[in-house]
């Protein structure tokens, strides 16, 4: 009997070491992961800007922290090699000077799955010119009290002529997009050429009462509040002293809201019950512009399934836009249409008294400043800490004489 009972374990030990034996064979073929082609296929879209030579390719897996970039010839196709699968965002971009203007070129897509082989995928790309005036420096974060508490009051938007010809920013608009935070749930708006706008939550605007010339260098300070945020009743922690700000967003909501110096903007859209300038310190969506015709807040439009109220803005007004979000794994999160903006910039957080500055592409050679823009905030950004106001040299506006 014991002879048997012997016989019997030795057969299941058998048994279960061949079992095993398979079973770790197929956890082994578990981490041979093939790698996959896709081609690109890019859809001009360009109006009346030239063809680009070539453009540039670059494909993200945020979760895998795996980026490839290549070179798309002038037939408008590439075959990217050796991904591994997963979920990317594609984008296009180009940049070409003619004829005294500079165009930019961009296209993207996101949560693109590639798990198989030679995927087929096609970017619409657009087409836009290089405006003469540029978000240069965008403090949104707000930062923290002595305490720990949150502080979002000295919030700033410097705008910078990066041109070589005088620029007049009376009637100038800047606008905070729907939706307000990034998001994969993004509205649908009525309409058939619906895609040749975007939508804005809230617009103030520069005084239409006179002029306001801005020089090559020269740039303009937008606050939420003008003052010294560094005060005892203030934030002794805020980075920054805005009194010497062009404008301000003046909603005196609270007793510690005063009418400072700076020329107080006109606010041209809200229709929220409580009007106050507060863009979001996660980060928001900004377009600068100059209205074609004046801003009626009774003209307002809704996303379908929704009562939200918004103005909407074409395309071809904006000068500049900025897409912001909270932090880099948002960047797949486009809300903005990639023509103005194919990627997006982030400080990474909140209330860390960090801003987003463009960076330097070239210095004239009087010392002026010409930042990069290439309509693609992913590359055109970076981060920066503490904010400053005019960051390297830029001058106010004669204009200004509080300063």
């Amino acid at each position: 009997m014991k002879n048997i009972n012997k016989l019997l374990l030795v057969s299941v030990l058998v048994v279960f070491t061949a079992v095993s034996c398979q079973q770790f064979e197929n956890v082994s073929k578990i981490g041979e992961i093939e790698s996959l082609n896709a081609v690109i296929k890019a859809n001009l879209d360009l109006g009346s800007a030239p063809a680009p030579g070539t453009l540039n390719v670059k494909l993200i897996n945020y979760a895998e922290r795996f980026e490839v970039n290549t070179i798309m010839g002038s037939d408008g196709n590439v075959t990217v090699k050796d991904l591994i699968p997963g979920i990317y965002t594609i984008t296009v971009t180009s940049e070409k000077s003619q004829d005294g203007f500079t165009y930019n070129y961009s296209g993207n897509v996101v949560n693109v799955d590639i798990v198989t082989e030679n995927k087929q995928i096609t970017v619409n790309v657009g087409a836009s010119k290089s405006g003469a005036l540029v978000l240069k420096e965008v403090y949104y974060c707000g930062s923290r009290t002595p305490t720990g508490g949150s502080y979002f009051r000295d919030q700033f938007y410097e705008i910078y002529n990066n041109s070589e010809t005088v620029q007049n920013v009376r009637g100038l608009s800047i606008a905070m997009l729907n939706p307000m935070t990034a998001t994969a749930n993004l509205p649908v708006w009525p309409g058939e050429n619906a895609d040749k706008y975007v939508y804005a939550l809230q617009i103030w605007s520069v005084p239409s009462d006179t002029d306001y010339p801005l020089n090559p260098g020269e740039s303009i300070i937008i606050a939420q509040m003008a003052d010294d945020h560094k005060k005892s009743n203030l934030n002794p922690n805020s980075p920054v002293n805005l009194l010497g700000a062009e404008f301000e967003t003046l909603v005196r909501t609270t007793s510690l809201i005063q009418d400072n110096p700076a020329i107080n903007m006109v606010m041209s859209f809200w229709p929220s019950p409580t009007p106050q300038w507060l863009t979001t310190v996660f980060g928001g969506a900004f377009v600068i512009y100059f209205p074609s015709q004046p801003i009626d807040p009774n003209d307002f439009i809704s996303p379908v399934g929704s009562t939200t109220k918004n103005f909407k803005i074409s395309i071809d007004e904006v000068i500049d836009a900025l897409e912001l979000v909270g932090n880099p794994n948002q960047v797949q999160l486009k809300r903005m249409p990639a023509v103005l903006d194919a990627g997006a910039a982030t400080v990474g957080g909140t209330y860390l008294s960090s801003s987003v500055a463009r960076k330097i592409k070239e210095t004239k050679p009087d010392g002026r400043i010409i930042y990069y823009d290439t309509n693609n905030s992913s590359e055109d950004f970076e981060v920066m800490n503490p904010p400053v106001i005019r960051r390297y040299g830029a001058k106010a506006p004669s204009w200004n004489t509080w300063k």
